[in-house]
């Protein structure tokens, strides 16, 4: 097996990830489960497959068929077109600047072994984006919780879902592979016993699970193929109790490509190490009603953190009786805030994070340099002509950024929804910190519209002042128009 490369410096950074949110009270879909009669191995399963999963769901077509880099025009007179649907691309009124003054970097002490980052540049120990990536789903019961043979199916399925998702918002430059079981393992105690905050290294309380992660992963290697896996998934079944403190929030612990002390027979290092090499991330999410709809997203979630990116909610959000852009600033807008919503995206700011945007395509103004300008943007999830987001330097740290979100691809629960939403980026703020902030246009109400929260979405006429730049949308159709002033 080809080794991964090792990071000269090496320490133990270990991330409790996203499940902590999945028990907070959301709208949620839901459809009924078939229940089969339970099995109850207590051995690893038979061989895993470790092809590429094939495509498991439909979605509108989001590719043009060319991709160039977008025109721009010196500055004109302001016009806007009579016919509000406007269905060709326009030139920006005024040029942009170059992309490369609005890729803010970290602002905060990163540490370079960091595992997840707010700014660029995003660490050599993620991830890569490009290419081929082996993940493991491994389903796992409990003697007081018997898992059921349709969970196989569905779980098989989620992981077919996360592998399209990836196919489709990286333009097909990352390819999720998997090796699957497909029986349920059966593990030594109670699920109840299960404390994911003890026995962890250096003695964290954080939910890291490290002694399950670790039982499992015993169990299971005798009979799996982990060469190359960079992450092994635990499923846990619908029968796992409410009391237990595994399926409260689940359990993660995640670190860089080369670090951590866990040793395998290969040399390398990471989180956990099984026979054919180390891992660097291990994670178990819950089983409960309000999310069991969403464990395709999980996976997405929990893979972007993989590739390098922060959680966008706040831990307030646990335990917070209802929403609010304190709790969870970005609200369902990004797949790395919450899954639960119709938007299913990574919005661009993460897209541009992990090249899957180029810098062709991000419309960049300083905003000392900014006087107006109007802009056209595509649908985030097309490509071809055009730019995909526009974004406002604020300051070091800190930028308006703007994007056309459609119900098409991976937001194809939008429906009929069309327009631009506007958020903040600040990178000295770290994961679980809120560094992606949405905007609401003047006069929306922080509601629920649908299975959209917040509302957030920008109609014609609409606009927002924030950091001392103004957006308004101008015109819609196939493409969003929009103004920037300061």
């Amino acid at each position: 097996m080809e080794k991964r490369a090792t990071l000269t410096a090496l320490l133990l950074l270990a991330l409790a990830c996203s499940s902590d949110l999945e028990t907070t009270e959301r709208v949620a879909t839901t459809a009924p489960t078939t229940t089969i009669a339970s099995t109850t191995t207590t051995a690893a399963t038979t061989a895993p497959t470790t092809t590429t999963i094939a495509s498991a769901t439909t979605t509108a077509a989001t590719t043009a068929p060319t991709t160039a880099a977008p025109t721009t025009a010196a500055p004109t007179e302001t016009t806007v077109a009579d016919d509000p649907l406007l269905t060709e691309y326009l030139s920006p009124t005024v040029s942009g600047e170059d992309p490369a003054l609005c890729q803010l970097q970290i602002a905060y002490d990163a540490f370079e072994r960091d595992p997840v980052r707010t700014g660029f540049p995003r660490s050599a120990g993620s991830l890569q984006p490009v290419g081929i990536a082996k993940f493991a789903q491994v389903l796992v019961d409990f003697p007081d919780a018997p898992g059921r043979l349709s969970e196989v199916t569905s779980a098989h399925r989620d992981a077919a879902a996360a592998t399209d998702y990836f196919r489709e918002v990286s333009d097909g430059q990352l390819e999720i592979q998997w090796v699957l079981t497909d029986q349920f393992t059966r593990v030594g105690r109670p699920s109840v016993d299960y404390d994911p905050t003890v026995g962890n290294p250096g003695g964290s309380t954080h939910p890291f699970g490290a002694v399950l992660s670790q039982e499992i992963i015993g169990l299971v290697d005798p009979e799996l193929d982990f060469t190359d896996v960079v992450a092994i998934f635990f499923h846990i079944p619908e029968t796992t109790p409410s009391d237990a403190l595994i399926n409260r929030g689940g359990w993660g612990m995640l670190g860089l490509i080369g670090e951590g002390n866990a040793v395998a027979p290969d040399g390398t290092r990471g989180m956990f190490a099984t026979n054919e090499g180390a891992i660097m991330f291990a994670h178990g999410a819950p089983n409960t009603a309000n999310i069991r709809n969403h464990f395709d997203h999980i996976l997405v979630h929990e893979i972007g953190h993989t590739l390098g990116l922060p959680d966008l909610y706040t831990p307030a959000a646990q335990h917070a009786a209802s929403r609010s852009l304190e709790d969870l600033p970005m609200g369902n807008w990004d797949v790395m805030s919450d899954y639960t919503g119709a938007p299913k995206s990574m919005d661009a700011w993460n897209l541009w994070m992990l090249g899957w945007i180029e810098s062709g395509a991000v419309y960049c103004r300083t905003a000392e340099s900014l006087a107006a300008t109007e802009v056209t943007l595509q649908p985030l999830a097309l490509r071809g002509v055009g730019y995909r987001t526009a974004i406002v330097r604020i300051n070091d740290h800190l930028a308006v950024v703007v994007e056309s979100r459609r119900g098409l691809g991976v937001d194809i629960e939008l429906g009929d929804a069309r327009g631009i939403i506007v958020y903040t980026v600040d990178t000295s703020l770290r994961t679980h910190q809120g560094p992606h902030r949405i905007q609401l246009p003047e006069g929306h109400v922080l509601a629920q519209h649908g299975h959209i929260w917040p509302n957030a979405l920008f109609g014609v006429g609409d606009r927002v002042l924030v950091e001392g730049v103004t957006i308004e949308l101008l015109q819609t159709g196939d493409y969003d128009r929009i103004r920037i002033s300061r």
